[in-house]
């Protein structure tokens, strides 16, 4: 039986991929992961599912004490290795703001931000939740991945994070775009060295489509949408349903021969 964890849970992508590993097979084990876990989407999926399809554990992936104590469970969930591991958690605290003001207090309606900060606190705190963050989870539990049948690592990024892709987009997602950036370099240079011990990576942005940078419906995507829908009508949001099951599916099908490449979930491959 596949292994599956998935990082942020609780709502948007995260739930989304939970639902849609636990609907489409009897086969995987869903270990769901959160900050938040007592959201009645996620407590809902409990008196669905046994627990031999579905764990569900608390875990801040910004907060090491969480992230250690959730890694000693998982070692006794996981004898068989963990075969999938999903860094899906995400921030998008300061959508609109400028690189000239990215120093100063951001005050936004769109925000849910009590402790804003100075002196780029914001900033510095989105680049380490885009990099570090998932840098500490992905080694602390390599050790269940290389004791895995499959051995994957998926990083659910974005196109924000394309040289090419994100620069028309003037004034927005500047932090985000510049985050993304480096997670992205950071997923790909790793993989050529766990690449050796045979443990694939995937580099995956949830939402573009060919031609065009998609995006899902969800609470980091919303404050863009008045935006979006005036500006850049032909880009349209996905549901989170299908960004989920083309996720699956890419990771399920992805090959050691293309690992830390960078790639739409469709399977259709994004410019660096």
């Amino acid at each position: 039986m596949p292994s599956w964890l998935i990082t942020g849970s609780n709502r948007g992508i995260g739930l989304a991929l939970v639902q849609h590993l636990l609907e489409s097979s009897l086969d995987n084990y869903v270990i769901a992961t959160g900050r938040n876990i007592s959201v009645i989407s996620l407590q809902e999926l409990t008196s669905k599912y046994p627990q031999d399809r579905l764990q569900i554990i608390q875990l801040d992936v910004a907060d090491r004490v969480s992230v250690d104590e959730a890694v000693k469970k998982l070692w006794s969930l996981l004898p068989e290795g963990l075969d999938y591991l999903v860094n899906n958690a995400g921030v998008h605290p300061q959508p609109w703001a400028k690189f000239e003001d990215l120093h100063r207090i951001i005050v936004s309606r769109e925000l849910e931000y009590t402790n804003l900060k100075r002196d780029y606190g914001l900033f510095r705190d989105e680049l380490e939740f885009s990099t570090i963050v998932p840098l500490r989870l992905s080694r602390l539990l390599l050790p269940l991945t290389r004791k895995s049948k499959e051995k994957k690592v998926i990083f659910i990024t974005s196109a924000m994070g394309s040289f090419e892709r994100t620069y028309p987009l003037v004034d927005q997602c500047n932090a985000y775009s510049v985050a993304k950036a480096a997670l992205n370099m950071l997923a790909h240079k790793w993989a050529a060295s766990l690449k050796l011990e045979g443990v694939t990576v995937a580099i995956v942005h949830p939402a573009a489509h060919r031609l065009h940078i998609g995006w899902v419906k969800t609470d980091i995507g919303d404050p863009l949408l008045e935006w979006m829908t005036k500006n850049a009508p032909a880009v349209k949001q996905i549901d989170s349903k299908d960004s989920a099951a083309g996720i699956v599916q890419l990771a399920e099908g992805w090959k050691l021969e293309k690992t830390g490449e960078f790639m739409n979930w469709d399977g259709t491959s994004l410019p660096w």
